[in-house]
């Protein structure tokens, strides 16, 4: 389900639940909405309300988290590639063949996450088995397969593969945050329970007037929209919120050069 999907389905609920409380205000024997019943209701709606703020509390932390993680591994996994390609340019001429297989590794990527920007229509999926090692671990092989002419050739082989080594696992990681992760759909569905319930609660005791339909109809709006926002930040790399490519651009434009 989508995030606009999610955010619509948020907003009929929470407006549902304050056209029902309008509703039984109609249905409802005078006692029920007395002063006494009206502050006993309030008070426990106010409970609900903390209890719904903690939740969502919880929520946002966690999904800020992942979001926030996604895009450190992105920074690091660029850093590498840069790190990675100058070594290769010091090694010499031998690992000049290397060097494009590690552009075009970075390219590939760029293409899978970011697709829009290549025009393309069609692109193979993060977690794609047959885009999963990438052309990544053609790279480690073929920098394993260099043979060292001296010590220093020797020392910058060794380098290069601790760091392509690091990077593979990175990639990896960035897979499992994305597509292991994501947001906890029982935390998202009790609040949004708890906040309708709070709305029916005012909307029980509420006047039947366009000042309050108004202002219950722009709440549950702005609570649709934060619900959004959060399952947007649970979607890393897809999405509105989706993460900046520009570390791959900066990347790319220092690769390849002397």
């Amino acid at each position: 389900m989508s995030s606009c999907q999610i955010a619509f389905l948020t907003f009929l609920l929470i407006f549902g639940a304050a056209s029902i409380g309008f509703l039984l205000q109609r249905i409802l024997p005078p006692q029920h909405l007395s002063e006494e019943s009206k502050g006993a209701v309030h008070l426990g709606a106010g409970l609900i309300a903390t209890l719904a703020a903690l939740i969502l509390g919880l929520l946002v932390s966690s999904t800020k988290g992942s979001y926030d993680q996604a895009g450190s591994l992105i920074n690091e996994t660029c850093a590498s590639f840069a790190h990675a390609d100058r070594l290769l340019a010091n090694y010499g001429t031998d690992a000049e063949p290397i060097r494009g297989m590690l552009r075009g590794s970075l390219e590939r990527a760029r293409l899978i996450v970011w697709p829009e920007e290549l025009g393309a229509d069609s692109h193979p999926t993060l977690n794609d088995r047959s885009s999963a090692k990438m052309q990544l671990e053609n790279v480690y092989s073929s920098v394993s397969l260099l043979k060292p002419s001296n010590p220093n050739q020797q020392q910058l082989q060794t380098d290069s593969l601790r760091i392509l080594d690091d990077m593979i696992q990175k990639r990896w990681l960035l897979q499992e945050v994305v597509y292991g992760g994501g947001i906890s759909w029982i935390l998202l569905v009790i609040p949004v329970l708890f906040i309708a319930f709070i709305t029916l609660v005012y909307a029980l005791y509420a006047p039947r007037n366009w000042t309050v339909t108004v202002v219950l109809f722009c709440t549950s709006l702005c609570i649709a929209i934060a619900v959004f926002l959060i399952s947007e930040l649970s979607s890393p790399l897809q999405g509105m919120l989706k993460l900046s490519s520009k570390p791959i651009h900066v990347v790319l434009d220092q690769m390849g050069s002397r």
